[in-house]
């Protein structure tokens, strides 16, 4: 495709510059100081759509984005001063009405006296470049927003860790494996990303301690997508429920079991996600006089955050826990099922 331009005396070696303005990955343009476009290379028609019989002779006003239409006479006017508009980024409209990030520069064209006939302005497509800033901006914004909450967790583990342990040493180890569950469900999200996270992965970060041993827990666990929130909520109390059954339930035995499911399950209001806690063959259990910080904890999480409910069953045979939401509020937007 020829580079397409209004008669204009051209000066000499034109043709070769007129390659180099025809091969340019550059929008390059010129107008005259009325604002009508005399040039128009192949790249400018790939970054606004129009082709130069579409453009030569017509105003540049017809490239100017919504609240930037006084842009454009501006520029102009400094044109005629004979200054030179440096780079700077700016917003045009593409002939089918989208907006396209650029970057611009305009100089004045001289003619062979000096006089200032017209304007030359070279554009360069940045939207690359600002979707990527932008997604960095999110990103920050995001790691900013999850540093300050895992702080607030971090407080509340280590005051209640402190107000619920009988001996420094109690204090130390509840507050080490509180942690531990946070780091679990951080490895979790770094999995898909920061946008959700493995349940079979979560679950078996956190009971890792007590997997090892044969098969003292039995996992039956559905392949799920949890979001962020949840997953650092489960994370958090299966750390309480093994934390508890090793000090006093089954796994506090050597015959002792725990088996552990987890799926969706079809209810009259939706899906729902179900999980169940199941402790067998330990030591007999008799419901506290007062709950403990874990299963409060979860309790209140997941009413109150996750508009689920926690219930529990102390029966002498072992601990029952059974933990239900909607299935909206414990997978991730991005895809429940995998």
């Amino acid at each position: 495709m020829a580079l397409r331009s209004m008669a204009m005396s051209e000066p000499p070696a034109a043709s070769w510059l007129a390659a180099i303005v025809e091969s340019s990955d550059d929008a390059i343009v010129s107008k005259t100081l009325d604002g009508l476009i005399t040039s128009w290379n192949p790249a400018a028609q790939r970054l606004f759509g129009y082709t130069a019989e579409e453009v030569i002779g017509r105003p540049i006003s017809i490239l100017a984005a919504p609240d930037r239409e006084d842009e454009m006479p501006a520029n102009l006017e400094r044109i005629r001063r004979g200054e030179k508009v440096d780079r700077y980024e700016t917003v045009r409209r593409r002939k089918d009405g989208s907006l396209v990030d650029i970057s611009l520069t305009v100089s004045p064209i001289r003619d062979v006296t000096g006089r200032i006939v017209g304007a030359s302005k070279i554009a360069r497509d940045i939207t690359a470049r600002k979707q990527v800033e932008e997604r960095q901006r999110l990103l920050t914004a995001e790691l900013s927003h999850r540093v300050k909450n895992l702080f607030a967790v971090v407080q509340v583990l280590a005051e209640r860790s402190a107000s619920k342990a009988t001996s420094a040493a109690e204090c130390i180890e509840a507050f080490r494996g509180r942690l531990q569950a946070l780091n679990a469900a951080h490895n979790a999200l770094i999995g898909g990303n920061w946008n959700w996270a493995s349940l079979p992965s979560l679950i078996r970060t956190v009971l890792e301690p007590y997997l090892g041993d044969g098969d003292r827990i039995r996992l039956d666990v559905e392949d799920l997508q949890l979001n962020p929130d949840f997953a650092l909520t489960l994370a958090l109390g299966l750390n309480e429920l093994a934390t508890n059954a090793a000090k006093h339930g089954a796994l506090a035995s050597p015959t002792g079991r725990v088996t552990l499911t987890a799926r969706v399950e079809a209810d009259e209001s939706g899906d729902e996600f179900r999980l169940v806690w199941q402790e067998d063959g330990g030591p007999a259990v008799d419901a506290p006089a007062v709950a403990g910080f874990g299963t409060s904890m979860l309790s209140q999480a997941i009413e109150y955050q996750h508009e689920g409910k926690v219930e529990l069953d102390w029966r002498k045979e072992g601990l029952i826990c059974r933990l239900t939401l909607p299935l909206a509020k414990a997978a991730s937007s991005s895809g429940s099922r995998q």
